[in-house]
């Protein structure tokens, strides 16, 4: 009895190990990275996406970010894990990771690699997204997304992380998180949220963003897919702007030189007319001289 329930633990145990090992990363996971300065932080900021191309969810996606100097060898390594507790199949995670300018000095390239992964069930849908209109802003120093997240369950929704992925003709630039204001969302309520980046601002070309997110339990019902988002300043862009000058220098060209036009024709009619009455006199002074003199000539043959 007692070595059938000890067989029975072990088979149990190791089950749950199964259950719970990582596999290695292979190719249907993705990453897309980017680097860039981050002053604020006195260093550099790796951003990216990882992309989950498996037919089944994905959980605890493990990276590693690793700087190497000239002779490639290894100035800084770290691990992370993707924005996303659990990546949906053919659906994103965002992340981002700060370095010390003197923890990677002097390097030359760095890598990112998926290590390791779990393969998961899906959260079940939770909550729906509502880009604003307009929904990417995109400002002198930083670029800001915005929207609304609708509860669509009967329960309470908590810890609520939205992330907003964005790209350019070429691909993936960079990435926003949420302000974490969104904490808790009671049944059928809507909140809005603000991601914020301050890498990504209006010198870059953004046509695409794509928003997703999760909850503690639950998960975004459908990625959102925004197309040519670029709208600057708080929904005024500077092209629209620099549009409506041209238009109204236009205007103003077009008013001058139809003025210009009239007076000419103006002028044109006043010299016919001028030209024509100066002519119909002259006819009848020439028709008067005439008729003198053939009076004149009928006096004097009298």
């Amino acid at each position: 009895m007692v070595l059938m329930l000890m067989l029975f633990l072990f088979n149990s145990l190791f089950l749950m190990m199964a259950s719970i090992t990582s596999v290695e990363a292979s190719e249907s996971i993705v990453i897309n990275s980017k680097l860039y300065p981050y002053p604020s932080y006195d260093g550099v900021i790796v951003m990216g996406e990882i992309i989950n191309n498996f037919t089944y969810a994905v959980s605890r996606v493990n990276f590693s970010i690793t700087f190497y100097d000239e002779g490639a060898h290894v100035l800084k390594k770290v691990y992370s894990l993707a924005s996303l507790a659990v990546i949906p199949p053919g659906r994103r995670a965002s992340f981002q990771y700060p370095f010390k300018n003197e923890e990677i000095e002097n390097f030359k390239y760095y890598d990112v690699k998926v290590t390791s992964y779990i393969e998961s069930e899906s959260k079940p849908a939770g909550f729906s997204i509502t880009p604003n209109v307009p929904a990417v802003v995109e400002y002198e120093n930083y670029t800001e997304v915005r929207g609304t997240v609708t509860n669509t369950v009967s329960k309470t929704l908590s810890h609520i992380n939205i992330f907003a992925l964005l790209y350019d003709q070429n691909g993936f630039i960079g990435t926003t998180d949420s302000d974490l204001s969104l904490v808790e969302l009671n049944a059928s309520d809507v909140g809005s949220f603000n991601c914020f980046t301050s890498v990504i601002n209006d010198t870059f070309n953004v046509t695409r963003c794509i928003i997703t997110g999760e909850s503690q339990s639950y998960g975004v019902a459908e990625e959102v897919l925004i197309t040519n988002p670029k709208n600057q300043n708080g929904g005024f862009n500077y092209m629209i702007a620099v549009a409506i000058i041209i238009g109204l220098a236009a205007l103003a060209l077009s008013l001058i030189l139809l003025r210009k036009r009239y007076k000419k024709r103006k002028h044109n009619i006043r010299s016919r007319l001028s030209r024509k009455h100066s002519t119909s006199r002259i006819s009848k002074h020439l028709n008067s001289l005439a008729n003198y003199d053939e009076v004149n000539n009928i006096a004097a043959s009298v």
